[in-house]
């Protein structure tokens, strides 16, 4: 434990500068205890998780192509689980790195899940289940998530604007995928862009001048 002979305060951790003024504290010979939690012990684990998740996909990525190459019939199965396994990582990835915000990492993640979801359909059959539901299901929860963030992030709610129009303009593709015939199910589509629009239009009649004046600052108005 160290006391500062300026400011007077006691410090209980290890640390040897007082936090107000900068100041060498002198240590009165009793023990610190460290009342931070570890950060940096934290974010060694996560990446040691996620270099031996890359390794085991690299080593299962491998032992497909030996498959493969062997003469096994697991083309279309290799692809899937290549995929699978590509999403897993650039999910840890996103989950350890502080590179990208919240709202870049989960458009991210759902876009890729749904292209994934879209593969695993055609390499399986191509049953179309994966337009019919994946799509519009995936406009639906990014503005779950959406609502969410503004609900966490309440002093910047109109910083999640852009991922608003996202899925406005998501919306405008479900209709046009449902017009020609790409999309057969109904009902999720009309969800998605009921949700899409009372959204967007909730905050631009709610939100004001904050809102407005964020919108045309996004669109270089």
């Amino acid at each position: 434990m160290a006391e500062c002979k300026k400011c007077g305060v006691r410090i209980t951790d290890d640390t040897h500068i007082c936090p107000f003024c900068r100041c060498i504290l002198e240590d009165d010979g009793n023990e610190g205890v460290n009342i931070y939690p570890n950060a940096e012990n934290a974010a060694k684990i996560l990446k040691l998780v996620r270099n031996i998740v890359s390794f085991a996909s690299v080593c299962t990525i491998v032992g497909l192509c030996i498959a493969l190459y062997t003469g096994a019939d697991i083309f279309n199965w290799s692809l899937v689980i290549t995929m699978i396994l590509v999403y897993v990582n650039a999910s840890l990835y996103m989950l350890t790195t502080g590179r990208i915000g919240y709202m870049s990492k989960t458009l991210l993640l759902t876009v890729m899940a749904v292209v994934i979801l879209i593969g695993i359909d055609y390499f399986t059959g191509y049953k179309r289940w994966s337009y019919d539901y994946t799509l519009p299901s995936g406009v639906v929860v990014l503005n779950v998530i959406c609502i969410l963030l503004m609900i966490i992030n309440k002093r910047n709610w109109q910083s999640y604007i852009n991922l608003q129009i996202f899925n406005l303009l998501g919306s405008v593709i479900l209709m046009l995928l449902l017009r020609f015939g790409v999309i057969r199910e109904k009902v999720l589509v009309i969800i998605a862009v009921s949700v899409s629009v009372i959204l967007f239009s909730g905050m631009i009649i709610f939100g004001g001048r904050r809102a407005t004046d964020e919108l045309k600052r996004r669109l270089h108005i």
